[in-house]
């Protein structure tokens, strides 16, 4: 604990003398922002951290905070992320430190990760290509182990699948007219499908063709995911 207070105390000396040529108020205020940003060691958006400046009495218009933001990214105090779906967060940027992220695409949700084969294994093959690397970010899209669970279920309507899984449609609801629409297009029991999109109309592959089927009938087509 002490350690991390210590970070924290040189982070603000540091930022007060990159910061010495803002004017004496914002200087103030953008202090006391940095301060609470220094404790946020997560991944936050704007409007999470504007609730938690907020709850400890600091209450600001969003473009303030956005402001403050950008400027600790601009001072390397603070890096901004924009990951696919997801609203723009902010984490704190330790010095000579780096990591990569899992992404839940169902909940939401990020882990941090570092594994030193894995850059070591970059690194070689930057080498191999007589490539120079400077930065580099590796995302990994999917579902956490929280959400793999609550989906124990041998079978679920295709709706609540996210893009990017594979499934194995297991049987079918509704009438003949729904059977016989879905045998149309070429979805039988023991298919294999690829969700590509599920927004909308949800859009998967299937025998090397992209489908369009509608929420209402996608309801009806009960799959399991396949490892």
């Amino acid at each position: 604990m002490k350690k991390r207070s210590d970070l924290h105390q040189r982070e603000k000396e540091n930022f007060l003398k990159l910061a010495h040529h803002l004017p004496p108020d914002k200087k103030d205020l953008f202090l006391k922002i940095f301060e609470t940003f220094l404790e946020s060691e997560e991944h936050i958006s704007p409007e999470e951290f504007r609730k938690k400046l907020r709850d400890q009495g600091l209450d600001l218009p969003e473009k303030d905070i956005l402001e403050a933001l950008e400027f600790f990214c601009k001072l390397g105090f603070a890096q901004r992320k924009d990951f696919l779906g997801k609203a723009p967060v902010y984490e704190h940027r330790h010095l000579g430190e780096h990591h990569d992220h899992l992404i839940c695409t169902k909940c939401g949700r990020i882990q941090e990760f570092f594994l030193p084969q894995l850059e070591a294994l970059q690194e070689e093959i930057a080498r191999q290509y007589g490539f120079k690397p400077l930065n580099h970010r590796l995302e990994i899209y999917g579902l956490c182990a929280a959400c793999q669970a609550s989906r124990a279920k041998p079978a679920l309507p295709l709706t609540l699948i996210s893009a990017g899984e594979k499934v194995r449609v297991e049987r079918f609801l509704g009438g003949s007219q729904a059977l016989a629409r879905l045998a149309a297009l070429g979805i039988t029991i023991g298919e294999t499908l690829e969700i590509i999109n599920n927004c909308g109309p949800i859009i998967v592959s299937v025998k090397g063709a992209r489908l369009a089927i509608g929420q209402g009938l996608a309801q009806k087509i009960l799959v399991s995911p396949l490892d």
